[in-house]
């Protein structure tokens, strides 16, 4: 298999280089950006879902991206999708006690560097995504106070305009998990691209970390949205409800001049 010019927990990935090498194969027929743009979109539309408002539509535009490929090519996205959940699955461990409680004890931008390594960046739009490391410092030093932030708030909200693959998110998840904040039910994000390719990435991304997230396609300087993609955790944990009860809230203590009531307060607890 490919060896990967990426970080070192993603270059010994066997699940990462299994993913470069399908996409790799499928690059000798056609052109390595259109094969990683639809792998990532049909990946978004099978995880999507739960999202019934529109699965009918998706299912359309994801049998419409797969009458390009013979039934061989299918397979290998299929074998592809599976790597990809397996490299995330990798970096869970399970804490036998108290509780058997899988924990995310390596966090990575997988997509992103996946995407770097197939030398995409270099190919398309001239886009070239922040390597992790250098995400996570960045994050670190706006969340550096991460579990006062929850106290006072209830939840942290994250809005990222330009969300490229992801990797600002995973990153705010990695040091709220690092301080011992539950981001599942603590952190909600709404992340935004004008590149659908971007956007898909991003959800796909989100969904085996459970991370709450309404992920946009749509113009964060003017405003323009076109479509939303919400993550199975977004729908499961109503947020939409949450985000809409702490919104009116705050509108009525503005109206009033009282302070408002204390939010939605989430656990401390790091769980599944």
């Amino acid at each position: 298999m490919k060896k990967i010019p990426a970080s070192p927990s993603l270059r010994k990935d066997i699940h990462a280089s299994a993913i470069v090498e399908l996409i790799e194969q499928l690059s000798r027929r056609y052109d390595r950006w259109r094969v990683w743009s639809d792998f990532v979109e049909i990946s978004a539309i099978a995880l999507a879902k739960l999202d019934r408002t529109k699965v009918d539509k998706r299912e359309a535009r994801y049998l419409e991206v797969v009458r390009r490929y013979t039934r061989d090519e299918v397979n290998k996205f299929a074998q592809a999708f599976a790597h990809l959940f397996l490299a995330f699955k990798a970096r869970f461990k399970v804490i036998e006690y108290p509780t058997s409680i899988p924990l995310i004890v390596d966090f990575a931008d997988i997509l992103g560097q996946l995407y770097m390594a197939l030398n995409l960046g270099n190919s398309h739009r001239g886009q070239f995504f922040t390597p992790y490391e250098v995400s996570k410092l960045c994050t670190g030093l706006s969340l550096a106070n991460a579990p006062l932030m929850v106290g006072h708030q209830g939840y942290i909200r994250i809005l990222e305009p330009a969300c490229g693959a992801g990797g600002m998110i995973i990153a705010a998840a990695d040091i709220l998990a690092a301080q011992g904040v539950n981001y599942q039910r603590s952190m909600h994000v709404t992340a935004i691209d004008i590149d659908l390719t971007c956007v898909h990435m991003t959800f796909v991304q989100c969904v085996p970390l459970h991370i709450p997230a309404v992920v946009a396609h749509g113009n964060g300087l003017t405003g323009e949205t076109w479509d939303q993609w919400f993550t199975p955790t977004h729908i499961l944990g109503g947020w939409s409800l949450r985000l809409k009860r702490n919104h009116v809230r705050s509108t009525v203590s503005s109206n009033t001049g009282h302070p408002p009531a204390a939010p939605d307060h989430a656990s401390s607890r790091f769980a599944a």
